[in-house]
């Protein structure tokens, strides 16, 4: 299984097999994580106390809705644990993180592969694959590696169905806040869903907003029963006080709304701009509402384009897809100008 950001084994100068803020890291983000380095000779606070107030606050929400993790990458597995599925949905394609936490948790992956033809967007007709013997539900909004939100009518009825099936819901929303679907508002239409069913949880990253792959820092929003059970999954201490100060000052920065409607321009410029001129090539695009762009293109493409410096997202290890189909990010003007002029090379 792969991801992207694999910098490590490869020559790279510009990475866009990760989806970030093509605004990058804001000078207060780099601040504030400067000035939680000098308490780098403290414990974290176990609870989580500060920063879990905060965000409830924020939200709406009780303190015994609100949990942080390293990352969506700890939370999901935490989940998993807590829930104890004998099975669970994956809408495919989609994230591959869901089966790393169901095989790690011996849970049984049942999938359901939506439709090439409606680019692979979620359909009414895809949430009848729920029924009375699913335990789990994983939806990503945006979909990963579609960028596509999912539909309201789709999302209300998946939800309904699987509170009906007695069936708990998974909502990754880790880029719902770099799409169209947010509107510029952190607090998301899925919390009033939040308070109608205990079936629900809401997966948030930090990490992609704010531009600090680097620092792990997500959050998980539920019940009180099932926030207490996914504490019991991690480890003590287990929000660094990095990633502490990216969850705290994150939420102080989207607070007046100026942030994610700039972040929402750029995205949207920047996607523009890609999906013309891929499609200029002969690729097929499939339309994004968020920071990357899934396409198909010709094999060996990846390897062509490593060789001057520029990594993107092969996708042949998501269910569903094969060789050919190629994520890429959103990123500022000057590197999406770079990457349409080495894809233009590879094809000479």
């Amino acid at each position: 299984m792969s991801h992207g950001g694999d910098i490590y084994r490869n020559k790279v100068n510009i990475d866009f097999s990760i989806n970030l803020n093509p605004l990058g890291i804001r000078p207060e983000m780099k601040e504030a994580l400067i000035k939680a380095l000098e308490r780098s000779e403290e414990y974290p606070d176990q609870n989580q106390r500060l920063v879990r107030e905060k965000i409830a606050d924020l939200e709406g929400l009780d303190f015994g809705n609100v949990f942080t993790g390293c990352g969506a990458s700890e939370l999901i597995p935490a989940i998993v644990r807590s829930l104890r599925p004998a099975n669970a949905l994956i809408f495919a394609p989609s994230y591959t993180g869901y089966e790393r936490a169901l095989d790690g948790a011996g849970v049984d992956i049942l999938y359901h592969n939506t439709m090439k033809e409606s680019g692979f967007d979620l359909t009414m007709e895809d949430t009848k694959s729920i029924t009375d013997k699913t335990d789990l539900v994983f939806l990503c909004d945006p979909i990963n590696p579609t960028g596509k939100n999912i539909k309201d009518d789709v999302f209300n009825e998946m939800i309904r169905k699987a509170n009906e099936a007695g069936a708990t819901v998974i909502l990754d929303e880790s880029f719902y806040l770099l799409s169209k679907g947010c509107k510029g508002l952190f607090r998301t239409k899925s919390i009033n869903l939040l308070r109608k069913y205990d079936n629900l949880y809401i997966l948030r990253s930090f990490t992609k907003l704010f531009c600090v792959p680097g620092i792990r820092a997500g959050v998980v929003l539920g019940s009180h029963e099932g926030i207490r059970e996914i504490a019991k999954q991690v480890p003590e201490w287990n929000l660094p006080v990095t990633s502490e100060a990216v969850i705290s000052t994150g939420y102080d920065i989207m607070k007046s709304g100026k942030f994610l409607k700039e972040t929402l321009e750029a995205v949207k410029s920047g996607r523009k701009y890609l999906t013309k001129e891929l499609k200029g090539f002969g690729f097929g695009v499939y339309d994004s509402d968020t920071s990357f762009v899934l396409f198909e293109g010709p094999e060996g493409l990846k390897a062509k384009l490593l060789e001057k410096g520029i990594l993107i997202r092969e996708c042949d290890d998501y269910p569903s897809l094969g060789k050919g189909y190629y994520r890429i990010a959103v990123r500022c003007k000057e590197d999406n100008e770079k990457i349409i002029e080495a894809i233009g090379e590879c094809l000479v």
